[in-house]
């Protein structure tokens, strides 16, 4: 190539570098706005030396590619804080929604409940024989297990608007997962030689990064540029141009399941999930309401059964002529005492006895005294059978055994019956002359018994000669007692990796619910705590990821004058040349 040719193609590499030039910065300040946008340069190399009269003499310039300025390192530390930050900002925002639920600042909430339910009772205490007390505490209890309801009911609800809050954040997992795969095809088909779909790979990243806004997954980059996509335990959610869904599965339905290539439900990975908004979801759901929810059923069945147990000791303002059971077993010849009688309070039965009082039509003590029913808790002790076989053994009075397991006692005619002494806490297990039914927040209720007659609520007790009087009060302040007294009450630690464990904490029952409010305003507050902390490094990172990755208008404006210099300059170059050229051909 001659001189004069070699700088007119040297000049017109030199305009069409600086176009492109232009076209980049063009590119990068148009996007300057543009979320997940990485900011372009072009890559110019020199091309090599032409020999020229002895010499090699530079050919001018090659744009070679046009590359994305970024960091992987700093992109996947974005995605992970940005995973991380949107669990703790679901935790909290349901956290909200919990402390809601067990509002004390409400007249309704439980402890305010609990207070005057016991309030009640010292009121009784005060006039044993009192109507309008006795009306009061049955109508307040009635309030009380309703509240105890709506709480459980309300916290099960909740449980399963974060399953709905999954499902639909699977389907944005598919979607995006489908439109991963869509875009490795693109890739592939636009990538050839040594060019590179930057836009491209943008939307990729893009993408990549929403998916982690919904669970904890890796990348990596095929040899064939293609992305693969990985869950934590593993498992494929995109390869090649392939994507594989999750769907939600298992007995309840509320698992996280990944489908294999052939769509079979093929493993749970719901343990593995820990980032990302259905991280926060299942954390909610599954450790922190679940743990809630089994202490406050922990705290009602404790609450029942201490209450039950003293009621079951007392007698109303008249004895029974007929009382069922509230308990049921499942088999009528298992020993009480173990779980496979079926009792609900199996495990608080245990050796003792009970009195059975007989009176007749004027309020006398049939016999001279009780009949002493003695309970072996089990090694082939007391059966349902057996007992309802001892108490029908007692004159004036039978007992069945009634349809779903529940023992029932009739007084003959011109006969009435009470109890006393019970040492074996048989009586409150089966729910004979209890105050409370069930054993759960969802089940608390008032017993029937005391519902048709408010006489039955047992404030007094029978003396050693079987009398017991209107104004005794010894009984319904043994109730009272109950608010300070200390319980083993189980507490739980809830893990959907390791699983649920029971433990126990020794406390009154207003001290226990305390603990809980407590706990729960502690838990509320280091969730904050947490999301707050990884909002600073999130904003942090991408104050890192913008001066690397980020389009700065100054620099690219100074960018734009150097390529309009340098095109400016290339433009010379012709118009030299070109009267150069004119210069030899006018020579003569």
């Amino acid at each position: 190539m001659s001189g004069l040719g070699l700088v007119l193609s040297i000049a017109k590499d030199a305009l069409a570098a600086q176009q492109i030039g232009v076209n980049v910065t063009a590119h990068n300040i148009a996007n300057v706005s543009t979320d997940g946008y990485s900011r372009q340069t072009s890559v110019n190399e020199a091309k090599e030396p032409a020999p020229y009269a002895g010499l090699l003499l530079g050919r001018g310039v090659d744009t070679t590619q046009v590359l994305r300025t970024t960091d992987q390192f700093i992109e996947k530390q974005l995605r992970e804080r940005k995973s991380d930050m949107l669990s703790y900002q679901e935790l909290e925002n349901y956290m909200q929604v919990l402390e809601g639920m067990f509002n004390e600042n409400s007249e309704s909430s439980i402890s305010t409940m609990l207070s005057e339910f016991w309030n009640l009772w010292h009121d009784i205490a005060n006039n044993p024989s009192g109507s309008p007390e006795r009306i009061a505490l049955y109508e307040h209890s009635i309030l009380m297990s309703d509240q105890f309801d709506t709480l459980n009911t309300d916290l099960i609800q909740l449980q399963t608007d974060l399953t709905n809050a999954m499902n639909a954040g699977i389907n944005e997992i598919n979607q995006i997962t489908s439109e991963l795969a869509q875009v490795n095809s693109q890739l592939v088909g636009m990538e050839t030689g040594t060019s590179i779909a930057n836009d491209l790979r943008d939307k990729r990243n893009t993408l990549v990064s929403e998916l982690g806004q919904y669970i904890d997954v890796k990348g990596f980059e095929q040899s064939n540029g293609t992305l693969t996509v990985v869950t934590a335990r593993g498992c494929v959610l995109v390869c090649g141009n392939d994507s594989y869904n999750l769907v939600l599965g298992g007995d309840n339905g509320d698992r996280v399941m990944w489908k294999s290539d052939s769509g079979v439900v093929a493993g749970d990975i719901t343990e593995y999930i820990t980032m990302g908004k259905l991280g926060g979801w299942l954390e909610m759901r599954d450790e922190i309401i679940e743990k809630y929810k089994l202490d406050l059923n922990a705290m009602a069945k404790e609450f029942i059964w201490s209450v039950n147990r003293q009621h079951s000791q007392g007698v109303g303002l008249e004895a029974f002529n007929t009382v069922t059971g509230t308990y049921a077993v499942s088999d009528n010849g298992e020993e009480l005492g173990t779980v496979d009688s079926g009792l609900d309070y199996y495990d608080k039965i245990s050796d003792g006895v009970f009195n059975v009082w007989i009176y007749d039509s004027s309020g006398a003590v049939v016999g001279g005294g009780p009949t002493v029913i003695t309970v072996d808790s089990d090694s082939g002790g007391t059966t349902l059978t057996s007992i309802k076989e001892a108490i029908d053994a007692v004159d004036n009075i039978s007992a069945t055994i009634a349809t779903g397991g529940k023992l029932k006692i009739d007084a003959d005619n011109g006969y009435t019956f009470a109890f006393s002494g019970d040492t074996s806490n048989v009586l409150a297990a089966l729910g004979i002359n209890t105050f409370f039914t069930g054993t759960t927040a969802g089940g608390i209720g008032v017993n029937s018994k005391i519902g048709s007659d408010k006489n039955f609520i047992a404030a007094a007790q029978i003396d050693s000669a079987g009398s017991y009087a209107a104004g005794d009060n010894t009984n319904a302040i043994a109730i009272t007692d109950l608010q300070y007294t200390s319980m083993d009450i189980p507490q739980w630690t809830c893990n959907r990796i390791e699983g649920d464990t029971e433990g126990s904490m020794t406390a009154s029952i207003d001290d226990y619910y305390h603990s809980m409010i407590s706990s729960i305003g502690i838990k509320s507050s280091s969730i904050s705590r947490g999301r707050a902390f990884n909002a600073v490094m999130v904003n942090k990172i991408e104050e890192t990821r913008d001066s690397i990755s980020g389009v700065s208008l100054d620099e690219e404006m100074t960018n734009l004058i150097k390529f309009q210099n340098a095109f400016q300059a290339a433009a010379k170059l012709i118009t030299i040349s070109d009267e150069m050229l004119n210069t030899l051909l006018s020579v003569k």
